[in-house]
């Protein structure tokens, strides 16, 4: 089969198994993700509009699937060898994205050209150029190797689409992270805008994110490093309009790359499972040696962490694959880090200044957030993977999971939610073809661990 075939039947699996746990308007009739996605969206007026993502979709996993490369023996070699940021490699080795989402692989208005030379399954390297603007909200807002400086890091598809001409200077060697628009440049990484829909939004930085980031990172760093979670701190700035008005479009978010807080082996959990391409052993199995139900007690042990996080503290990480990376000491994982504090949901009043709809009144919708993003994408693809690779049960590994949750004491209602209750997951197929696409839309998917 080659790739068009294999990515066209890999969306039209996930448009399935979308229909079979969300609110769509039609059936998910037919073969191939076209037919299937037009059927599902039938009598949506937004279905020539998803249709089309659909079909962009395919286009990009097709691309990612024939630019796959087998992984090398020693992946830390690797890891080292790749970038002056380690976690590029396997930021990079992740093909198809977000284990459920029917868009995982949209890349906008991106043409193949472009998804080639911008998008991280294709191993990309570019320059990010730093441009000066008069108007750069909170200057001097990052000090980089020169001193202070007013300079704004964009993207340079960002930067051409907008005909910001030459930069003032150029950061060589970005590597796109799993989101795209994150590039990794030496001991930053770099949040930039785009004006690209990149599964469900555009990509831009809101006022919101400039202003919360910094102070979240900052107030909730010590605990969360309680918990076994490193946080990577923030420095943010967003340009302004004539009339003083936030441009979301030319804004940007530094973080310190992992290695340069004292993580150098930071693997994000979504690579975990990702297989190898040759023979499909993923990530994770690399690393657990001779006893990999040691090692995978160990990994639970680490991954639960914003759990306990939220059953100390009442804040809710949206702790997925993406956002959230393993830390190892050799080949044993013993940390979390975790950036992105866009979907994060504190209690009201806990962190005086945050803007938005990071406050959140109501605890179980704050945990709504952490169980959609850490259990049934994160954990889940890990388990299938561990399981599809050595041939057992999944129960196996759940029970493992179960086990370290029981142990943590959790309040009564918290661990019901845990461990009996179906457990929350975006919609995210549903929500392309609601009235407002970005909005949330939650359903509930059956709870290995009630059986565990």
């Amino acid at each position: 089969m080659d790739a068009t075939a294999r990515a066209d039947a890999l969306v039209a699996d996930r448009l399935r198994a979308a229909a079979g746990r969300e609110p769509l308007p039609g059936r998910a009739d037919g073969t191939g993700a076209a037919r299937i996605a037009a059927a599902v969206s039938a009598g949506s007026p937004h279905q020539d509009r998803f249709t089309a993502e659909v079909a962009a979709a395919v286009r990009g996993t097709a691309l990612a699937l024939e630019a796959a490369r087998p992984h090398p023996t020693d992946l830390w070699a690797a890891a080292a060898a790749a970038h002056p940021d380690p976690s590029v490699w396997f930021e990079q080795a992740v093909v198809l994205g977000h284990p459920v989402h029917p868009l995982a692989r949209s890349r906008g208005g991106l043409t193949d050209d472009e998804i080639r030379a911008y998008a991280p399954e294709h191993r990309a390297r570019f320059d990010l150029g730093l441009f000066h603007f008069a108007d750069l909200r909170e200057p001097p807002w990052w000090l980089s190797a020169r001193g202070p400086t007013g300079h704004l890091p964009v993207h340079p598809w960002q930067a051409a689409r907008h005909g910001l001409g030459a930069p003032a200077r150029k950061l060589t060697g970005a590597a796109p992270l799993m989101s795209l628009r994150t590039v990794a440049v030496g001991d930053m990484q770099i949040k930039t805008a785009v004006d690209l829909q990149l599964t469900s939004a555009v990509r831009h930085v809101s006022a919101a994110a400039v202003r919360n980031g910094p102070l979240l990172a900052r107030a909730l760093a010590a605990d969360a490093a309680a918990h076994g979670i490193a946080l990577l701190p923030e420095r943010a700035a967003i340009t302004e309009g004539p009339e003083g008005e936030p441009r979301p479009h030319l804004a940007a978010i530094v973080r310190p790359a992992p290695h340069a807080i004292g993580h150098p082996r930071a693997v994000p959990l979504a690579a975990l499972a990702e297989p190898c391409p040759a023979d499909g052993r993923p990530i994770a199995a690399a690393f657990t040696g001779n006893d990999p139900e040691a090692w995978w007690e160990q990994f639970v042990r680490v991954a639960l962490a914003p759990l306990r996080l939220f059953a100390a503290t009442g804040v809710a990480l949206e702790a997925h694959g993406q956002n959230t990376l393993a830390s190892f000491t050799g080949d044993r994982p013993t940390a979390l880090v975790y950036r992105d504090f866009g979907g994060v949901r504190v209690p009201p009043g806990a962190f005086p200044g945050i803007a938005g709809d990071l406050p959140e009144p109501d605890p179980e919708a704050r945990l709504v957030k952490l169980l959609a993003a850490l259990f049934p994408t994160t954990l889940t693809s890990i388990v299938e993977a561990f399981a599809a690779w050595s041939g057992t049960d999944p129960g196996k590994w759940w029970s493992t999971v179960a086990a370290g949750v029981r142990d943590l004491g959790l309040e009564p209602w918290i661990a019901d939610a845990v461990l009996r209750a179906d457990w929350p997951i975006k919609a995210t197929t549903a929500m392309r073809l609601a009235a407002n696409p970005t909005g949330d839309i939650w359903v509930r998917v059956p709870n290995p661990l009630a059986a565990a």
